[in-house]
């Protein structure tokens, strides 16, 4: 049979075939109602994309998608502590997770996906992952971040990464605020701010923040005599012998905390040395604003006997009025004059 006479009875075999077949296809076809709500899934795979780490306070948020052949998710559900917003993304609380001796947790979640195959069945569709949640860092602003000097108005501002948005609670020595910012006057060797974040009226507490706790930096002393400025082993005269001391806080310390940074000394130890003999002490005296009167006491010295005098009980006066004791070394506060 030749080749012409092959090919016009496979063509008649088709249209034969196609004469048959296509009815029932027609029909079959006609038979499907598909609704807007309904998918053919062939395939599936839920995914949940959000932070695998959040801290203390702060919401874990999950972005959840389902990867199908030919349809989507269209509903979700949470199940535990685990919420929904929309139909697409999963939030859970973390304020309770932690104990106040755990520093971090993994959090384990479920949920599913609920949406309608052909012929109106409904398919749930697990998902599940998991997330840490860790103490937050707490960040302190100050003059000196890791310390506060004692007794003094240490102005202390604390941020919480991740949290700046939400409102926290400072507590330290005994004054509780809602805000970032608390004032602290320690007197230990330590201080400590807790820090928690205000939920649903609650606190839920984050963790602590340390500060050593130091002395300000030492004073100097400066006398003058008759408004001119006396320094150690000058002239002073025994007819006039008033002096006057100024105790000058550290510059810089002055400069940023002027509310703590008043000096006073509250009496003053005489001795007197004539001539080769020892010295003797005269006398304590009261310093008055600062000022120390010696004439009454130097009234039997003669010229080249030589006075010593020795500070006591020098203070520091802070911002709510408290005399502070200042430890000074011995020689920064003793001044020795040869009298005139």
């Amino acid at each position: 049979m030749s080749d012409f006479a092959m090919a016009g009875i496979k063509e008649l075999r088709y249209y034969v075939m196609l004469a048959l077949y296509f009815p029932i296809l027609l029909y079959a076809f006609s038979t499907f109602d598909l609704s807007e709500e309904t998918f053919v899934v062939n395939s599936f795979e839920p995914i949940v994309v959000g932070s695998d780490q959040v801290v203390l306070g702060q919401p874990f948020e999950g972005r959840a998608f389902l990867a199908v052949g030919g349809g989507e998710g269209q509903r979700l559900e949470g199940a535990g502590e685990l919420e929904t917003l929309g139909d697409s993304v999963f939030t859970m609380r973390t304020g309770d997770i932690l104990k106040p001796n755990e520093s971090e947790k993994t959090v384990s979640y479920e949920g599913a996906f609920h949406f309608t195959q052909v012929g109106g069945e409904v398919a749930r569709i697990p998902v599940e992952g998991t997330f840490r949640v860790r103490r937050p860092d707490i960040v302190a602003f100050s003059e000196a971040t890791q310390t506060v000097y004692r007794l003094c108005s240490n102005s202390i501002r604390i941020e919480v990464p991740g949290l700046e948005n939400r409102p926290l609670s400072l507590s330290a020595g005994g004054q509780s605020i809602r805000g970032r910012q608390i004032t602290l006057s320690p007197s230990g060797k330590s201080a400590e701010v807790k820090v928690s974040v205000v939920e649903d009226d609650r606190e839920v507490f984050l963790g602590s923040k340390s500060f050593a706790v130091i002395d300000p930096p030492r004073p100097e002393i400066r006398v003058t005599s008759a408004g001119r400025p006396i320094n150690n082993g000058e002239s002073l005269s025994r007819r006039r012998a008033l002096l006057e001391f100024a105790i000058e806080a550290d510059e810089s310390f002055k400069r940023r905390f002027p509310k703590d940074a008043r000096y006073v000394a509250g009496s003053a130890t005489v001795y007197l040395r004539k001539g080769m003999t020892a010295s003797k002490k005269i006398g304590s005296f009261r310093i008055e604003g600062n000022k120390l009167v010696l004439t009454k006491a130097l009234r039997d010295a003669r010229p080249g006997d030589r006075v010593l005098i020795r500070l006591e009980g020098i203070k520091r006066i802070n911002h709510a009025g408290q005399a502070v004791s200042v430890q000074l070394h011995e020689a920064s506060r003793t001044f020795g004059y040869s009298i005139s």
